[in-house]
Parts: C-alpha cells; sequence; structure tokens
C-alpha cells in the first residue's frame, strides 16, 4: 500500500511540474514585451530656480476651478497649460511677484508675455470684484 501511494505521489509532482513549466512557456509566447515609456515630470523640465514657481494648488478648490480667461490674455491652451502647473483662481495670479512671472515665462517659454499682457494687474482688478 505504501508502495503504491509513494508512486501516485510521485507521478502528481511530476505532473504538476510539467504542467508548471508547460505554462511558462505558453505565458512567454502570448506575452509581448511592450516598451516602457517614461515621462518627466512637467515641473522638472525646464530649468529654473525651484523657490521662483509661483504658489501651486494640487486640487482646485471646493468651490470649483476659476475661468483663467477672464484675464485677458490668458487663452483657452494656456488656462490648460496653467491648470496642469496647479494654477486654479485668479487669486493666484493676483499674488505672483517678478520672480514668479520670470519662472512661469521661463517654463512655458512664453517671452515677456505676462508682463506685456499685463496678467497680474488685471488678475487683481478681476478679485477686488
Amino acid at each position: 500500500m505504501l508502495m503504491i501511494a509513494s508512486k501516485i505521489v510521485f507521478w502528481l509532482l511530476a505532473v504538476s511540474i510539467l504542467s508548471m513549466y508547460i505554462g511558462f512557456l505558453i505565458g512567454k509566447v502570448r506575452y509581448k514585451k511592450k516598451p516602457v515609456s517614461y515621462e518627466i515630470n512637467p515641473i522638472l523640465r525646464k530649468p529654473g530656480n525651484i523657490y521662483n514657481k509661483p504658489f501651486i494648488l494640487g486640487n482646485p478648490r471646493p468651490t470649483g476651478k476659476d475661468d483663467l480667461k477672464e484675464v485677458e490674455g490668458i487663452d483657452r491652451d494656456m488656462e490648460i497649460k496653467l491648470n496642469a502647473l496647479g494654477i486654479f483662481h485668479i487669486e493666484q495670479i493676483a499674488k505672483w511677484s517678478d520672480k514668479n512671472i520670470d519662472w512661469i515665462e521661463e517654463y512655458f517659454s512664453i517671452d515677456n508675455r505676462v508682463i506685456e499682457e499685463e496678467w497680474v494687474e488685471k488678475a487683481k482688478v478681476i478679485t477686488k470684484r
């Protein structure tokens, strides 16, 4: 009886090892390795002093984000870019310093656009309403 039981256990182990190996081979044939692409955090794409970066939020306030297009000079595309950066409210733009403006212009590669179009002054007027 012990001899029969040991043969059964041996063959069960042999079949299980064989089936695992066959499963491995099938999985290897079916699986096609996809190229891995790594995306750089957008905040790190452009050089610049991190301390000059304007105040950003992870999410808009519970009341919702502001329509940044109210500030003359900010179009739909720029609003999307600012939202992706973490600028959701006109109040954030109104609080920008000269160093923050330089950082934004360098980050988005928009030379003197913020100063020429007076985004900060217009945002201050809008927030005082």
